[in-house]
């Protein structure tokens, strides 16, 4: 459901349209049949933009569906999926997945707590609009129930989990069929653990026979999150100079910070000092567009602070510094992506061991967007692979949408007693994903030649 009501009603008249085009294009539904290498070729040529698999009409849809400017906090859709039947002889064996945590309040942790001092103390320095004295009120009946949970999980969170659990579950019931043995990876994050507890509840309801290993802990970092800042082998991506200056200058074009702020406060320079116009900017949206995570959405929906195409500017401008540290940029050398090497080798190293071994069905890692949105870069999956040198061109092929909260990567591994070789499917978000290999069969990959191309 999308929390900005009044937003629809007044782009009510395009929105059928804009609908009607975007499936005409072939762009707006995720569920999309794997894209061949070929396919991939065909796409370059035409567009020339490497590694991708079509080109999407992303103003348009946010236009349609203002909750996607929220990118990292667009709410996972539960779509109903048809998965791609095995080739014949095939049965899944084996998972490994690596997903992130669930709908949550606000990033950071004080955010909430932060902005109000903004309000206040502007209030007691007597730089306040009239607009702004209304919002610092609007916001101050609103704080009360978010009040220092900023970063904590919700309950609509701790469902996200526990339906992709049992989406697993009933979709792959080979692999749970007699004794379920599963190792599982959990960063320290408090929001983290309780996704990993209410996925693991679920699926131990769901099949009494499941036994786990559970490390949670700062040792497994590099295994599950290696750029985050738990990690104590750590080694930060540091954005050259030109690529910083590239995302300024996209955010000095698209967003009119001094311009909005001004709305609120009557002495720019002093907001500017306090706290930052962009900061105030940016964290207002966050908490705004967070409303969508929330298991109780707030009468006062602050519809009228942001415009759709304001949200939409400030969506590109954070997508496109996402892109620079987590995608395929040429601006960063790929580091961004390829220090999440490590969670796929560890995937591939796992898998192998617990195929020969046959101890474990199930490799279950629970980490954080800012490890699976490089994770899925690294891979080329799907669009995530783009590499692209003009700013304004990001937000049509590498979307921050599309890591949605409780997002994830399943390899599903299949045998038959009649080859030795093992296929792979790959799910992304519960849709079956396209890689820059070929395919053994629709949908399915060669295990040795998944190995051979990322190990090389």
């Amino acid at each position: 459901m999308n929390i900005f009501a009044l937003m629809k009603k007044r782009l009510l008249d395009n929105v059928v349209l804009a609908v009607a085009a975007l499936l005409a294009a072939g762009t707006y539904s995720y569920a999309q049949t794997p894209a061949t290498p070929e396919q991939r070729a065909a796409v370059e040529e035409e567009y020339g933009v490497k590694n991708v698999v079509r080109k999407y009409d992303t103003h348009a849809e946010m236009m349609a569906d203002p909750d996607r400017t929220g990118g990292e906090y667009f709410m996972y859709s539960f779509d109903d999926v048809k998965l791609t039947s095995a080739p014949k002889g095939y049965k899944p064996v084996y998972i490994s997945h690596i997903g992130r945590h669930g709908a949550r309040y606000a990033i950071s942790d004080p955010i909430y707590e932060n902005l109000r001092k903004v309000f206040m103390n502007a209030h007691s320095a007597g730089k306040l609009t009239e607009a702004g004295e209304s919002l610092r009120k609007r916001y101050e009946a609103f704080y009360p129930s978010v009040a220092h949970r900023g970063g904590e999980l919700t309950h609509k969170g701790q469902d996200q989990l526990r339906g992709i659990a049992d989406v697993m579950y009933k979709s792959f019931p080979e692999v749970f069929k007699g004794k379920t043995n599963a190792e599982v990876l959990c960063t320290v994050t408090p929001r983290v653990i309780v996704s990993m507890t209410s996925f693991m509840d679920e699926l131990k309801g769901l099949d009494k026979d499941l036994t786990f290993t559970l490390e949670c802990s700062k040792s497994v970092m590099p295994r599950i999150h290696p750029t985050g800042s738990m990690n104590p082998y750590r080694v930060k991506t540091k954005i050259p100079a030109a690529a910083r200056a590239q995302a300024d200058s996209l955010r000095a074009a698209r967003v009119d910070v001094k311009g909005f702020c001004s709305k609120y406060f009557n002495d720019t320079d002093y907001i500017e000092k306090e706290y930052g116009l962009w900061k105030f900017e940016l964290d207002l949206r966050s908490v705004i567009i967070d409303f969508q995570c929330l298991d109780d959405v707030p009468a006062d929906r602050f519809e009228d602070v942001f415009t759709p195409e304001e949200l939409f500017a400030i969506w590109e401008v954070w997508n496109f510094n996402g892109y620079l540290s987590m995608g395929r940029s040429p601006m960063t050398d790929n580091k961004g992506c390829l220090s999440t090497a490590a969670i796929l080798n560890d995937m591939i190293k796992s898998a192998d061991r617990d195929l020969a071994s046959g101890d474990i069905n199930l490799s279950l890692r629970f980490s954080h967007d800012i490890a699976i949105l490089p994770l899925v870069s690294y891979m080329k999956l799907d669009n995530f692979g783009a590499v692209l040198t003009d700013p304004s061109d990001v937000k049509n092929w590498w979307r921050s949408d599309f890591v949605p909260m409780a997002s994830n990567l399943q390899l599903i591994f299949y045998r038959s007693r009649r080859t030795p070789e093992i296929l792979v499917k790959v799910l992304y978000n519960g849709h079956e994903a396209s890689l820059p290999i070929p395919q053994s069969a629709p949908s399915f990959y060669s295990w040795t030649a998944f190995k051979e191309y990322y190990r090389n």
